[in-house]
């Protein structure tokens, strides 16, 4: 048994004692030393997820001591957001490498090689790149490759450069990685998922490349990513040469969830990425059952090498287990606040704008966002959204509406599924579901706080003027339907500002909490 697993089973036998003995709390309180040490094995643990809400098909790298992640922008602006981290569990963004719409993104890939550093990503299903040299930034506008293909992966050997795209495709690059030498060809077939295995399609996609002791490794998702819960899937091939023949790994699957009782869903896209300590992680993607409307959340889990030159997760270890953290002596923090202030001269890194980034249609940094009035309903504007996890969350902003606009609150999955709460000049409007939307006259203010409450999917929502008491609105919501397997789209539900009609809105003081908080 290995070191990890080693810690985790002295964890959790430590944690029964605890909890099953009758004078734990006396024998901590004689025992000063041995609570110290309860509390540091706390301290050293990690639960899955490593991030809050939906940041799926993540594409993790190590630079020296520190590590660097993007992810799919899909529908939202600046796109390609750029994560850091110094232990692989807790991260923050640190800047975009898009500052602009340029279409639905999937499935990027970050990479080195030769000291610079690429990301080849689809938008719109056409693969392009971008690069820098730093993961940082300053990122170059992208170069369009030419390929109609998803979800890239870059790997090179004895100088040549190759892409590997879904289905199985592979094309070379040329020697700086911005062009294409030869035409796709087919040099990888799916692995046989067995008939006794409820999936949504084949859809080989999704591949991960590495070079490891002598092995090219290809990862590779199978199954489909939404559907049944036992769909997705992690599959691994290893061969002498970046271009293949593959052989396909003893352990196959690697990763995939086992029944749709699990608490993790339609797991897969994983991605290998190892510590300055020589430890090994894969990091995946997967929805939580019961809570598909988070999208898919990013897991973290470690793996093993075989004497024989394979990797596989250990069968003893649950994506939803207590977890060895990956570097000694830290511990998993709380996921970083999402409130903003509108203090700052550009807008916070959680932020993005939905089919749109048009930098003139806002200015912050003086306690306020003032945003320009887009469209006419919630049908054709773009709402500016902030993607947040938890099963429980309060969201509350303060808002002034100019004459002819509308503008509030919502809790928004597309233009045609969201839910929230507007302020006008002539009342207050509630949208509980499927544009359903309930008119509040009695309130006449261009001014007004309004607050979302997400209870575990049922929505309330409440407002006030003037520090007058609360109010809160009789129709509630209930969204738990919206996600992929119900609407598409492959979407989260997120908090989101909007403003429609005329003029402007401004906003201030945008607040989160992470649980139920109802007004007093």
């Amino acid at each position: 048994m290995n070191d990890n697993l080693l810690s985790i089973q002295h964890i959790i036998t430590r944690r029964r004692f605890f909890r099953n003995a009758s004078v734990t709390s006396i024998t901590l309180a004689l025992q000063p030393n041995l609570q110290s040490l309860f509390a540091e094995e706390q301290n050293a643990i990690y639960r899955n997820p490593i991030m809050g809400g939906d940041h799926p098909d993540a594409s993790p790298i190590r630079v020296g001591d520190d590590f660097y992640l993007t992810h799919s922008s899909f529908d939202y602006a600046p796109g390609l957001l750029i994560w850091h981290s110094r232990d692989l569990i807790n991260w923050r963004p640190v800047a975009a490498a898009l500052h602009r719409y340029y279409g639905s993104i999937w499935a990027p890939y970050l990479c080195e090689y030769n000291g610079h550093f690429y990301i080849y990503f689809p938008a719109n299903n056409r693969i392009n790149v971008v690069h820098a040299t730093h993961p940082t930034g300053p990122w170059s506008e992208p170069t369009d490759l030419g390929i109609d293909a998803i979800d890239p992966a870059h790997i090179a050997e004895n100088g040549r450069r190759f892409l590997y795209t879904n289905g199985g495709q592979m094309v070379e690059l040329t020697p700086d990685g911005l062009g294409v030498k030869s035409a796709p060809r087919t040099v990888f077939a799916p692995w046989p998922i067995p008939q006794s295995t409820r999936i949504e399609c084949t859809c080989l996609e999704g591949p991960k490349l590495l070079e490891h002791n002598g092995y090219f490794y290809l990862n590779v998702a199978e199954g489909g990513t939404g559907g049944p819960a036992t769909s997705h899937s992690v599959i691994s091939a290893r061969s002498r040469h970046a271009e293949g023949p593959w052989e396909f790994s003893p352990y196959n699957p690697i990763v995939h969830t086992q029944s749709r009782e699990d608490r993790w869903l339609s797991v897969g896209h994983g991605r290998l990425v190892d510590t300055p300590t020589g430890k090994w992680y894969m990091t995946v993607h997967s929805y939580e059952n019961d809570y598909r409307t988070l999208g898919r959340q990013l897991l973290l889990l470690p793996v093993e090498w075989t004497a024989d030159g394979w990797f596989r997760v250990s069968p003893e270890i649950a994506a939803d287990s207590a977890i060895p953290m990956p570097m000694p002596g830290t511990n998993q923090q709380a996921f970083a606040d999402p409130s903003d202030q509108f203090d700052t001269p550009e807008l916070g890194l959680q932020w993005g704008f939905w089919h749109e980034y048009d930098s003139s249609r806002f200015e912050t940094g003086k306690n306020f966002l003032r945003l320009a009035a887009r469209g006419k309903s919630l049908n054709d504007t773009s709402v500016l959204t902030n993607p947040v996890g938890g099963h429980s969350y309060t969201i509350e902003v303060d808002v002034e509406v100019e004459s002819g606009c509308e503008a509030g609150l919502l809790l928004f999955y597309n233009p045609e599924h969201a839910v929230g709460i507007t302020l006008t000049s002539t009342g207050v409007n509630v949208r509980v579901a499927n544009g359903y939307t309930f008119n509040h006259p009695d309130l006449k203010s261009s001014r007004a706080t309004l607050r979302i409450v997400n209870d575990r999917q049922e929505i309330d929502f409440y407002y006030r003027t003037d520090q007058q008491p609360w109010r809160r609105i009789e129709e509630s919501a209930e969204i738990s339907g919206m996600h992929q397997n119900v609407l598409g789209g492959f979407l989260d539900v997120r908090p989101a500002l909007c403003a429609w009609g005329a003029n402007n809105a401004i906003f201030r003081n945008f607040r989160y909490w992470p649980a139920v908080n109802l007004p007093t």
